[in-house]
């Protein structure tokens, strides 16, 4: 499981990396402006991705790991108490990129430190209760960031926006 969680969490991070890439050579205007997404703009659809991946891979599975995350405190410090990004950080693509970066390289630093993952979990969410393996949660968590970049490359075909920053083949 373990393997199989990193091979995923590094193709997060070459998706991601590429995909900021991308994002960055945009015109500003088309990437927060409202295109139909379920959470409006790319860059909502962004920042929901990233602070899922905070709020809840790192935030609730930091404590099974076997050796303290320095820095995450940080990371931590990014997200509000609505479960939004900080304003400099949301709307400078560069401090947003930069952001991204960090937590992806957390999120590989802590599946490597995490040595259970077949012990059940549960997470909460209103209405609804997930009880599974620990691995398994995070595999979907994992899948949640890909789910979303697809909704950004989507509406980037829409806006003509020139994209590919998907292929974990390609790593």
């Amino acid at each position: 499981m373990k393997q199989a969680l990193l091979l995923q969490a590094q193709y997060n991070q070459f998706a991601n990396k590429n995909m900021f890439a991308t994002l960055q050579n945009a015109p500003k205007e088309a990437l927060y402006k409202d295109v139909g997404l379920y959470y409006g703009s790319i860059m909502q659809t962004a920042e929901h991705s990233i602070c899922g991946t905070i709020g809840i891979v790192l935030q609730h599975f930091s404590p099974f790991a076997t050796k303290k995350l320095e820095g995450i405190d940080k990371i931590f410090a990014n997200v509000n108490a609505e479960g939004r990004l900080q304003r400099a950080i949301y709307e400078d693509i560069h401090s947003f990129a930069q952001l991204q970066e960090q937590v992806d390289n957390k999120t590989i630093e802590l599946i490597e430190s995490i040595e259970d993952f077949d012990s059940i979990a549960v997470l909460t969410f209103p209405g609804v209760e997930f009880k599974k393996p620990r691995g398994f949660l995070i595999l979907a968590l994992l899948n949640h960031a890909i789910h979303h970049r697809g909704q950004i490359a989507g509406a980037l075909d829409i806006l003509k926006i020139e994209n590919d920053f998907s292929g974990m083949l390609g790593m």
